[in-house]
């Protein structure tokens, strides 16, 4: 077991991070109640799925790893405001020094550098994601995405596609072991859909620090829950793992 450092907080790796949504701040914070009782050691909380953003700060007062996160519809999230608007919040975020943001790498580069460069000062991890929702690329593109993310400024980051087939979650699974010795920061990556359904478990097996896991309805094609996540982790992991 090793240690991921997301702001001013130890995590303990691998672990599981239940994706928290809501209506409404209530809502939400209840379902942050629910991901630490099926056992998850963070949480993405993804304040794109707000209908009511009214006092939503107050969600950000829980002392555990967390990962803020407002997905625009480009990206598979419910975010539909402008870039500027989606980013203001990110930075009311790193202001209230939330331990880690994600930030997408297709967030245009000015506003995406000024988010890495505010998560910087106020000593906030960034994690810089990218996903392709149609397929699983090659190889070599999958590696050329990845170290335009670290030199953008990511301290550790997420590359997600589309498998269709098991090749192509054999292809994301490749990838992530071969760059590993290539760059310095963790890397998490896995598919989604069936056929990806496997990445989601090997993932954490292989290197990544942590997986994504469903509170409630999944967020993503193919995405386990919290607690079936953590038993079969749990039976495949050396004694001391997850």
């Amino acid at each position: 077991m090793n240690e991921l450092k997301l702001g001013g907080l130890a995590l303990k790796t691998p672990a599981v991070c239940g994706v928290i949504q809501g209506r409404d701040v209530r809502e939400m914070s209840r379902a942050v109640s629910l991901a630490l009782k099926k056992g998850a050691e963070l949480v993405e909380l993804r304040i794109d799925s707000l209908r009511d953003r009214w006092e939503w700060q107050k969600i950000l007062k829980i002392n555990l790893p967390l990962i803020f996160t407002n997905r625009p519809k480009r990206e598979g999230g419910a975010f539909a405001g402008s870039e500027k608007e989606r980013v203001r919040i990110i930075l009311e975020a790193i202001e209230n020094k939330v331990p880690c943001i994600d930030i997408e790498f297709s967030t245009p580069r000015d506003l995406r550098d000024e988010v890495v460069n505010a998560a910087k000062r106020e000593g906030v991890s960034v994690l810089m994601s990218w996903h392709d929702f149609s397929r699983t690329p090659a190889t070599k593109v999958l590696k050329t995405m990845a170290e335009k993310m670290v030199s953008s400024g990511g301290d550790l980051i997420k590359v997600v596609t589309l498998a269709r087939e098991p090749a192509d979650a054999i292809r994301i699974l490749d990838f992530l072991v071969d760059i590993q010795d290539k760059i310095s920061i963790p890397v998490i990556a896995f598919a989604m859909g069936e056929a990806g359904k496997i990445t989601r478990i090997a993932s954490p097996l292989l290197g990544s620090p942590f997986t994504y896991a469903s509170v409630g309805r999944p967020t993503a094609p193919g995405q386990l829950d919290v607690a079936g996540t953590k038993l079969l982790l749990q039976r495949l992991l050396p004694r001391g793992g997850v």
